[in-house]
């Protein structure tokens, strides 16, 4: 294969990008050759001619192997990939097939092969050796010079007349290494799940748009478009703008040019100068589907709260095989808190570009809210084995673990995410909360202990490690604990109903109840908030004792649904409201579903 079999005879944008990534090969770049193969697969992931450049510049043999064995599957006949993997043990030779050199030159790299010129050598002092030998006598004369010396002052031949001098005696002392109090600290290092990423050293996450459409231009601007595609997919965005907008002079009507100019300001952050773009070129053409993508995500980074599904259900309907907005549309719905919408959506996307990360792991996010932790766990797992730079992924991926019970899988996932996103208070405290959810409350003191240390502001952490004090009986510290969450979130109902707990552990159900009564039961505004308040107060009015209130309480917990409470809590109602009551002492956490971060 030559590397003008790899283009048309007309190159797209894709193709410079091939032709750019096989210079940087040909410049030993390999770094930048990674770059744009990564790219290119992202957009086409089933390019068997990708993937086998690819395995040129990745790191290790067991990431070249994958690369030649995807770049075979895709293609059975493609002979490069038969050659590689013969060369690298990952395939048997066939039977009766010929042998091939293994140093055979590539067709680019005979082509750039120079015969070596004759060059004729330095004389005189212009001759390095010359210069070295000169410089070793010039050397050895002044040795000679200075040891003959010291051997006429020796024999006192030119000094002058002896002066005495008292001597003065100097410190002696001896070196000897001295521990220093500067701490030495090693950089964390991420652990990563599977081999080392082949984007692992690119700046930031970088998952590429698909390009959408590419309009057949004339002669005078496609020059002009396909270098805008080419600066685009290389970040430089004001130089991919000049390209776009003089397509635009000679083709006012080019949509296609406005809405890459969107792209442009939308990657760069301004969202305003977006949504203008996109905007015209929904004027120009209405039945453009990716101009209202566009709008839809322009508004959402302008203002989070603002309802764009009409510009979705839009560009869906005028392409129903437009793969990023059902991704989109997905997503949204996800934020909205509609997990079955969104997960039809995002397999819709997965059907169309089956290798999208970002539509793999929100797709984990929704089966999480649909209480699939299993197929949560595989899908989080293959949007981290896609991209694996997508630092998000890592966050759902350890989600996935904690629902699964597998709590060490998920700290060594939320080490990788924490090192690049420190400031997600979210991810820190979710270790945490795994412990207390498993009833591991010493481990989860101690993690929320170090937390707090570093962020001491957080209502969310302070009830945590109130939660698992009270399950300690650390009744006095946990009081505290819970104290603090009110300070920063007074409507925290669970740390409401934590504080009694806490003062009916320390023996003062009186003050347990009134906690209950005047601070909890105001926020309660569902059946299952309501259920815990009438819960606690009966087991609080036992123990002060006030029995027939208690009664009442546990007869307006009867009076709830079914489902409002834990199926224990209405049986021992039953047991209370038909034999005389005695207290009990009755500790079970409880949690409203939507506190968990």
């Amino acid at each position: 294969m030559t590397d003008e079999d790899l283009f048309p005879p007309e190159e797209s944008g894709e193709n410079i990008m091939l032709r750019e990534a096989i210079q940087a090969i040909r410049a030993g770049d390999r770094t930048r050759a990674r770059d744009l193969l990564t790219r290119l697969l992202k957009a086409d992931p089933n390019n068997a001619s990708y993937w086998v450049w690819l395995s040129g510049v990745v790191d290790t043999q067991k990431e070249r192997l994958y690369c030649l064995q995807t770049a075979l599957k895709l293609d059975p006949q493609n002979t490069a990939a038969r050659r590689g993997l013969l060369i690298l043990g990952g395939r048997e030779a066939e039977p009766g097939s010929p042998p091939f050199p293994l140093n055979r030159p590539r067709s680019w790299e005979e082509k750039i092969v120079l015969p070596k010129p004759d060059v004729e050598r330095p004389r005189g002092l212009a001759n390095p050796f010359v210069r070295i030998v000169l410089a070793l006598l010039i050397l050895a004369l002044a040795g000679g010079l200075f040891l003959g010396g010291r051997i006429l002052n020796r024999a006192n031949i030119f000094r002058p007349a002896i002066v005495l001098r008292t001597a003065t005696p100097r410190p002696t002392f001896t070196i000897s290494p001295t521990p220093t109090n500067t701490p030495l600290f090693r950089t964390p290092t991420p652990t990563f799940l599977g081999p080392t990423p082949l984007a692992y050293f690119l700046a930031a996450t970088y998952t590429p748009t698909p390009l959408y459409v590419v309009t057949e231009h004339p002669i005078l601007t496609r020059d002009s478009f396909q270098a805008g595609l080419r600066f685009l997919a290389s970040g430089q965005y004001d130089i991919a703008r000049v390209q776009f907008e003089l397509v635009l002079q000679s083709e006012p009507q080019a949509v296609d040019a406005l809405y890459y100019i969107g792209e442009s300001y939308r990657f760069e952050g301004k969202y305003q100068n977006a949504r203008d773009a996109y905007q015209k070129a929904i004027e120009i053409n209405p039945n453009f589907a990716p101009a209202f993508l566009g709008r839809a995500r322009a508004n959402l980074a302008l203002n989070p709260d603002t309802d764009v599904l009409a510009d979705l259900d839009t560009a869906i309907a005028l392409d129903p095989v437009f793969a990023e907005a059902y991704l989109e549309r997905g997503a949204y719905l996800l934020r909205r808190d509609d997990p079955r919408a969104a997960a039809d959506d995002l397999q819709t996307a997965l059907e169309l570009m089956p290798y999208s990360a970002p539509a793999w792991r929100y797709l984990a996010e929704a089966q999480l809210r649909l209480g699939q932790p299993e197929q949560a766990l595989q899908s989080a797992l293959r949007a981290n084995q896609l991209d694996m730079t997508l630092v998000p992924g890592y966050l759902t991926l350890a989600k996935a673990y904690i629902a699964t019970g597998q709590i060490e899988q998920a700290s060594a996932v939320l080490q990788t995410y924490t090192i690049y996103e420190p400031n997600d208070v979210s991810a820190f405290l979710l270790v945490g909360t795994a412990y207390n959810s498993a009833g591991k409350s010493e481990q989860a003191l101690q993690v929320l202990t170090r937390y707090l240390e570093a962020y001491p502001r957080n209502a969310e952490a302070y009830y945590q490690r109130g939660l698992a004090r009270l399950n300690l009986q650390n009744y006095n510290l946990a009081e505290q604990d819970f104290q603090k969450a009110l300070r920063y979130d007074p409507n925290d109902f669970d740390a409401q109903i934590g504080l009694a707990r806490a003062y009916y552990g320390q023996g003062r159900p009186g003050d347990a109840y009134v906690q209950v009564n005047n601070n909890a039961l105001p926020l309660a505004k569902s059946d299952q908030t309501k259920a815990q308040c009438y819960y606690w107060q009966a087991i609080f009015l036992e123990a002060v004792p006030n029995l027939e209130s208690s009664r009442e309480y546990w007869r307006r917990l009867l009076a709830l649904p079914a489902d409002a409470m834990p199926a224990e809590w209405r049986q021992q109602a039953f047991e209370k409201l038909g034999i005389t009551p005695t207290a009990t002492k009755t500790l079970t956490p409880t949690k409203t579903p939507t506190k968990s971060p």
